[in-house]
């Protein structure tokens, strides 16, 4: 009995050793080629044919009404790794960006991009995917969208709110793609020639005509661009409204999401907010927004919000007056 006992004990030392080395394989498999060797592993994640990304590409998807779905996985390590692996965060920065665009005007939208704000000091942007402008892709930066905490300040919803108001005012309804800037008769922001009844060519020929000589002058250098906007401050929502008539419009569009009350149109600034009144489409775009962010979980915390008119992180300066579609710090 005692030479039984004796063979039993190391027989169930073995054993242990063997199924704790099972569990330690399976786990093996989960850990990214980037930080472990398992060329051997046949279950393992191939990233060899990945494309390396130049500007802080994460993950890139297709857009699809409500639902998103994945494109491909950019090449990163580290920290980007862990982003990349992070879908939950993918999803909530999504979430907010429909609780923002409505399905009618997120059609606009065929791609989704996570990056890494980082490399670029941005926070987020647009891109037409087809030259005639009826299809975009959005990017937003997941480290800043997480910045102390998801939305915090509102100030992601806004760069939302503001980078859409690029599409809503550059696409293939209010741009003609196929006229070139010579033969345009109204006004060219870069992508298109805009149409007669336009969003951005009723802003320009209202308020820009006036002092276009004098901004064209001005956009050389920022000493001139600080000037161009220290004199016509009465003008603009914001400072980085300034820039061009692309990033006016898409700051005039925010500022008239996040402004709750209707202004009295005391100064062209306000004017200016007060053509985004004259058309109901974009009232119902309001009163979508508005809604869906001030929903309101238990007791009285809000469960999104938006920061005051004019006090976005990137109001206070001016961007490339060369570009329609800067990427926004």
């Amino acid at each position: 009995m005692k030479k039984i006992k004796r063979l039993i004990i190391p027989l169930f030392i073995v054993l242990s050793i063997l199924v704790i080395n099972s569990c330690n394989n399976d786990e093996a498999i989960i850990i990214p080629s980037s930080t472990a060797d398992n060329s051997n592993d046949s279950n393992s994640e191939d990233t060899s044919n990945q494309e390396q990304g130049n500007d802080g590409e994460i993950t890139l998807y297709k857009i699809d009404n409500d639902n998103i779905s994945k494109i491909k996985d950019y090449k990163v390590t580290g920290e980007d790794l862990e982003y990349q692996k992070d879908i939950v965060k993918h999803n909530q920065i999504w979430d907010l960006v429909k609780k923002i665009v409505p399905l009618n005007q997120r059609k606009k939208m065929g791609e989704f991009l996570i990056y890494n704000g980082t490399t670029s000091g941005s926070a987020g942007f647009v891109v037409q995917l087809k030259k005639d402008l009826s299809s975009w892709k959005m990017g937003i930066a997941i480290n800043y969208a997480f910045q102390g905490s998801f939305n915090a300040g509102g100030q992601l919803a806004y760069t939302i709110i503001h980078e859409f108001g690029h599409v809503l005012t550059l696409n293939d309804t209010q741009l003609d793609a196929s006229i070139t800037t010579e033969n345009c008769k109204n006004y060219f922001p870069g992508e298109g020639c805009a149409k007669e009844d336009s969003y951005i060519n009723e802003l320009h020929a209202n308020y820009w005509k006036d002092i276009w000589t004098e901004y064209e002058v001005a956009k050389k250098d920022q000493e001139s661009q600080q000037k161009f906007y220290e004199k016509h401050k009465d003008r603009f929502v914001t400072q980085y409204a300034s820039t061009n008539p692309p990033e006016d419009i898409a700051e005039v569009f925010a500022t008239f999401i996040t402004k709750k009350e209707k202004p009295a149109g005391n100064t062209i600034a306000e004017k200016k907010i007060l053509l985004m009144y004259k058309r109901n489409e974009l009232i119902e775009f309001k009163n979508h927004i508005r809604k869906n962010l001030q929903l309101r979980g238990r007791g009285n915390s809000l469960a999104f919000e938006l920061p005051e008119p004019g006090k976005w992180k990137q109001a206070n300066t001016i961007g490339n007056p060369y570009k329609t579609k800067c990427r926004h710090r």
